[in-house]
Formats: C-alpha cells, sequence, structure tokens
C-alpha cells in the first residue's frame, strides 16, 4: 500500500515537470496569442505606461498563469488515465496486473499496474494524448469566442478558463475508459461513475465553503 501510495505522489510530481517542459517550450517558441484575441487591445495599450516594478510583477504573473493552466490540465489528463488503475491495486487483496485491462489485456504483459516502471507508460500515454486534446481544446474555445464576448469582453484569462473546461470535458471519457478496462463495467456506468464523483466532489467544495 505504501508503494501505491508513493506511485500516486509520483504521478503529481510528474505532472509538475511535465508542465514546466511545456511551459519553457511554449516560451521558448513565443508563441502568439490566439487569432481571436489579437484584435482586442492589449492592457499595455489601453492604460498608461507601467513602471518597471509593476510590469516585472505582471510578467511573472503571466508567466505564473500559463504554468498553472499547463500544471492542471496535463495533471487531471494524467491522473485520468492512471488514477482508476491504481485505485483499484490500492483496494484490492491482490495485484491487479496490467494483462486484466479488458480488450486490449490479451496484448500486454503480466505486469502489475503499481510498479514505477509502468507509470513512465502512463505518463507517455498521457503526453501523446494531451497536445491532440489541448489543440481540439482551443479550437473549439475559437468557436465559442463570439458567444462569449457577447457577454464579457474575452481576456487571456478568460480564454485559458474557458480553454481549461473544455479539456475538462474531454477528461471525462478519458477516465470513464481507464474505469472500464480495469473495472467490471459497461463503459455508460463507467461514465457515470466519473460523473458522480465529480458531483460528490463539487458537493464537497461547496460544503467547505459554505462552513467558512
Amino acid at each position: 500500500m505504501a508503494s501505491d501510495f508513493w506511485n500516486i505522489f509520483l504521478n503529481v510530481v510528474a505532472a509538475f515537470i511535465y508542465a514546466g517542459i511545456v511551459w519553457l517550450w511554449q516560451k521558448r517558441g513565443n508563441r502568439p496569442p490566439p487569432v481571436a484575441l489579437r484584435s482586442q487591445p492589449s492592457r499595455a495599450e489601453s492604460e498608461e505606461p507601467l513602471d518597471r516594478r509593476a510590469q516585472n510583477h505582471q510578467a511573472v504573473e503571466s508567466a505564473a498563469h500559463k504554468f498553472l493552466f499547463y500544471f492542471v490540465t496535463f495533471g487531471v489528463l494524467y491522473l485520468s488515465v492512471t488514477m482508476p488503475p491504481l485505485f483499484k491495486a490500492l483496494f484490492s487483496k491482490g495485484e491487479v496486473l496490467l494483462s486484466q485491462a479488458r480488450f486490449i489485456g490479451e496484448s500486454l504483459p503480466p505486469i502489475p499496474v503499481g510498479k514505477d516502471y509502468l507509470q513512465i507508460t502512463f505518463f507517455l500515454i498521457a503526453a501523446v494524448l494531451y497536445w491532440p486534446l489541448l489543440a481540439l481544446s482551443e479550437a473549439i474555445t475559437s468557436m465559442l469566442h463570439p458567444l462569449i464576448d457577447s457577454f464579457r469582453p474575452v481576456t487571456h484569462r478568460i480564454w485559458s478558463a474557458v480553454t481549461m473546461l473544455v479539456f475538462f470535458l474531454f477528461c471525462i471519457p478519458v477516465a470513464a475508459t481507464s474505469i472500464w478496462l480495469f473495472y467490471e463495467k459497461s463503459f455508460q456506468d463507467a461514465l457515470l461513475t466519473v460523473l458522480l464523483a465529480l458531483f460528490l466532489a463539487f458537493a464537497f467544495g461547496q460544503a467547505q465553503g459554505g462552513r467558512r
């Protein structure tokens, strides 16, 4: 059980490292803002010139916001892939083998899910899925831009928040597929399990917020 908790901790650390890699890569490439936002005046153009300290503070805040975006989105995707089999291994009396996965298990080796080197495979799967899901989320956000802009100006923060929300929606079927592979559930039941878990987490968060 201690090794299972250690693997869960490694998942979080791996998501943090990957977010740093993505952030550095995007910063190196000097990625331009989305086309839908280019026509809007920037804060520097619409306000009076800021002093050096304010500019540095704004740059650090923007960099931290981008890093948090990559960390949260990849972390949710990575945990959507890994947590269902890890939770089964955590509460199972026996070992949970990779070969026990439904449909694809026959072509996989009988490796325990909790093995450290197996987490690299899960990491690579999440890393491969991340880029197309992120691109698709940004494309959907671009289509939603006129609708959102009719209610409030679409700033970079609003753009990131909507993209993150769309990305999270794609993580739901990913988590349901992971559950379906390792549990005796239909895909519909696995999807309902994910939705129920999200509802309980949201309700718990609201309850905790109401106590403060």
